[in-house]
């Protein structure tokens, strides 16, 4: 159990949860699902990657997006140190603090972060997911160092379902990716589907590209199942909160098969009562259990 929050990180908490409730995803963050004592520190969390991941990526900077993101990192160290430094990084700097998160993990995100700068194609799968370990698997591992769980089991388990929501989330903006000139498809996909990078650029339907599209499920589908039993070794609303969010990436799958895999004109999201359905689902699913 954490302990409470100090007053004078009130409100830089309260600041952090504002920003995680109010950014559109798909996949529940701080929801209400998370234990009461736990969804601050998440929020924090969420909070930190959000503000790293807009510098990468908001037009806004422009010019200067690796210069921010150093900026971001001397100042969680500076906040880690109890110097003065922006009210998301107090709280986040608590959070690592409390609950006796490495650096190394969040050092990872922002390394994910910099590599979007530097990096537009991966080869194949492998290199996609050595990405993915950065860029999706740290969230996974505080959140669950945050609800008390430190098992290296589960944390594998959760860089299962991490990274497979990070390659959905590659499939889910496909055509927002490519109008930033980011392929998120491995090259050796493309040159087995057919599908030359310029098409794909250039948002060029074709059976080819739906072809594409749909191994890529295939293989997202039955990367993220492997963290499946992760669902059940966890406990009391962490379970709730992991099962939505599972239940929550595999209907993103569905929904591309259903528009029969044609990601460049329309994105696949889950509408508000969709999203109320699914908590609602699992809420009714934990009752029969």
């Amino acid at each position: 159990m954490s302990l409470p929050i100090p007053p004078n990180l009130i409100t830089p908490y309260r600041a952090c949860e504002k920003q995680a409730f109010s950014h559109y995803e798909n996949f529940p963050v701080a929801s209400l699902l998370l234990p009461p004592a736990a969804r601050p520190h998440v929020a924090a969390l969420y909070a930190f990657a959000r503000t790293a991941d807009d510098f990468a990526d908001e037009d806004q900077y422009e010019g200067r997006r690796l210069r921010e993101i150093n900026l971001w990192e001397r100042a969680l160290r500076q906040a880690l140190k109890g110097k003065d430094s922006p009210p998301v990084l107090q709280a986040f700097a608590h959070t690592l603090r409390t609950f006796d998160i490495p650096l190394s993990l969040p050092l990872d995100l922002l390394r994910a972060y910099r590599m979007d700068l530097q990096k537009h194609r991966y080869s194949t799968w492998k290199s996609l997911l050595y990405y993915c370990r950065h860029s999706a698997n740290p969230v996974g591992r505080m959140v669950l160092l945050i609800s008390g769980y430190r098992e290296e089991k589960l944390h594998r388990w959760s860089d299962f379902i991490c990274s497979g929501l990070q390659l959905i989330n590659f499939w889910q903006d496909t055509a927002i990716d490519l109008k930033r000139g980011r392929i998120y498809y491995p090259l050796e996909e493309l040159r087995k589907a057919g599908v030359k990078p310029a098409d794909l650029l250039a948002l060029k339907d074709s059976r080819q590209m739906r072809s594409l599209v749909q191994s890529s499920v295939v293989y997202t589908e039955n990367y993220f199942r492997r963290g499946i039993p992760l669902l059940s070794e966890v406990r009391g609303r962490l379970r709730l909160e992991l099962r939505a969010t599972f239940l929550g990436g595999q209907g993103i799958l569905s929904k591309i098969r259903s528009m029969d895999y044609n990601v460049l004109q329309k994105r696949p999201a889950w509408t508000p009562f969709e999203k109320a359905f699914l908590v609602l689902r699992v809420l009714l699913g934990q009752i029969r259990g």
